[in-house]
Order: C-alpha cells, then structure tokens, then sequence
C-alpha cells in the first residue's frame, strides 16, 4: 500500500477538518496518474466505476472523491499500470516517513506551511492544475534516468 487516509487520520490530524481533507493528496496524485495512463484500467472500464472515472479526467470530480468512494481511501500497487507501480515507488519513497519526494513536492508547489498542514489544502481543480506539471515534471525526470 503506497498510501491510506488512516495513515493521516490516525495520528496527529488536525481538529475541525473533515477527515476526507486526508485524502486530497492521495487523490490529486491519482488523478494525475489516470491523467497519463498510469493507473489500472480496470477503474476506466468497471460500470461501477467508468462514469466517475470519466467525471474525475474531465474535472467534475476529483481524484480525492474517487479514491474515497471507489478505492476505500488507499492507493495500492494493483491501482497502477506497471509503470504507474515503479514510478509510484519511485516518487513515494523515503526511509522515515513513505512520502518521499512526493510530499516535498506537494508542500512546495502548494506552500502548505502557509496554510496550517498538508491537510489544509483545498481540493479544488485550481490546485490539482498547480500540482499536474510538478508531477509530469517529477515523472519525465525520472523516466529521463532510466534510458541511461
């Protein structure tokens, strides 16, 4: 499991928020890997599925609505393309926390010190076309390393 918003929720979450606020990272991510094909197919394809998921491209319906109402609030290896599974690993991993650069990214491109936590960031289109390009970029980077 790469992420789950009892990883978030269980620990020192911020008072007053919604708890779905714990899955706006994990959505906007996911939103951005069915952007380029990343993810399984299956979650285009299913009929209790392929509607949201058709919602989700087209941005009526985020990333972080179709993680909790579809994938029970997690993402897992077997969401993911098998490109989608190495670059995930790749992008989440870190030795303390499982975030890696992933995170460091979404609280630099969101300035998520700003706002209180990484809990605090609206899940509006706004910020997932603000989080998009630093994701493709983090993506080419590391697809770029592996033709050496």
């Amino acid at each position: 499991m790469y992420d789950h918003i009892l990883f978030h929720t269980e620990e020192d979450y911020p008072a007053g928020l919604p708890e779905e606020n714990a899955a706006t990272h994990i959505g906007m991510y996911f939103q951005w890997a069915a952007s380029q094909g990343l993810v399984n197919p299956v979650w285009q394809s299913a009929p209790e599925t392929a509607a949201d998921f058709a919602a989700m491209q087209q941005g009526s319906f985020s990333g972080a609505q179709f993680v909790l109402k579809h994938m029970g609030g997690a993402i897992t290896p077997d969401d993911f393309t098998d490109v989608g599974q190495w670059f995930t690993e790749f992008y989440y991993d870190d030795e303390e926390d499982g975030y890696g650069a992933f995170m460091e990214d979404y609280v630099a491109a969101l300035d998520t010190p700003s706002l209180g936590s990484i809990y605090h960031v609206a899940d509006t289109p706004e910020n997932f076309a603000a989080l998009a390009p630093v994701f493709q970029t983090a993506f080419n980077r590391w697809a770029a390393s592996l033709k050496r």
